[in-house]
């Protein structure tokens, strides 16, 4: 057993995608393939939601990745704000 704090922290989003992508595994690895220091391996896709002019994914991802995005530049969108 360990504490709570030993376990990963993981964070959900939303993606949108301009097109249908078949295999989200592929497209994790492609991202890792292009940014090598993004860790993917802890990604993980939970469903999706085809709407016409696109494709919403829901994904969780690590906290070592949000900070390696937000390094690279990448700020989310909040279309609440």
């Amino acid at each position: 057993m360990v504490g709570k704090d030993a376990l990963p922290t993981y964070q959900r989003v939303v993606a949108w995608f301009a097109g249908l992508l078949e295999d989200m595994e592929h497209y994790f690895q492609r991202l890792h393939r292009l940014n090598q220091e993004l860790d993917t391996s802890h990604w993980r896709f939970y469903e999706r939601k085809e709407e016409p002019n696109g494709v919403c994914h829901v994904l969780s991802r690590d906290i070592i990745s949000v900070t390696v995005l937000e390094r690279m530049g990448w700020r989310p969108f909040n279309s609440m704000g």
